[in-house]
């Protein structure tokens, strides 16, 4: 081979290497663009969902507080007047006993004459038999005071005969319709 053939094929090996070259370079340069761009991404991403975890912390920190004082405002409560139901419990049988006591002038004050005073009397119980099921004692607290309002409003006439006696048979209250028809049939709806 003479040295122009050899000249000529390293030209040629040396065009092609270069276009191999140029072609590695260019896939160099997208994947380099590519990797910047992801990692571009990726910061903006980390740092989104770092801001999203800095809210979600702040809004942990804040309803932890507020469980914590809710709890210590709940456990700060105190009852109206009995500490248990024990307690509770005796209070309402002295305002039973104590209403008991007050029926006759009761009966007598406000003209219930058409019933015996036995019949009164179990009406009575039977108004303080309808709450039997509660079990907290400020519930049961707040009714003790309540009973004791009424005991006082019977002793002074704040109540007149109607309300009495609406209060404790509802012979004048109308029930309430149920069904749609009646509802209906009464304006209600």
């Amino acid at each position: 081979m003479n040295a122009s053939d050899v000249v000529q094929r390293q030209l040629k090996e040396d065009w092609d290497n270069r276009e191999f070259e140029q072609v590695i370079a260019d896939n160099i340069k997208s994947i380099a663009n590519f990797l910047s761009s992801f990692e571009l991404s990726c910061r903006s991403k980390l740092a989104t969902l770092g801001d999203k975890i800095n809210l979600l912390e702040r809004k942990v920190e804040f309803l932890e507080a507020i469980a914590k004082t809710t709890a210590h405002a709940v456990r700060t409560v105190a009852p109206i007047k009995s500490n248990n139901s024990k307690e509770a419990r005796i209070a309402v049988l002295e305002a039973y006993k104590e209403f008991q006591r007050l029926t006759p002038k009761f009966w007598w004050d406000f003209g219930l004459h058409d019933m015996p005073l036995g019949v009164f009397r179990a009406v009575i119980k039977k108004q303080f038999t309808k709450n039997a099921h509660l079990t907290d004692v400020r519930v049961v607290d707040r009714l003790v005071g309540e009973t004791h309002q009424h005991m006082k409003s019977i002793r002074y006439a704040f109540y007149n005969p109607d309300h009495v006696r609406n209060y404790l048979f509802a012979e004048n209250i109308e029930p309430k319709p149920k069904d749609f028809l009646s509802k209906f049939l009464n304006g209600k709806e």
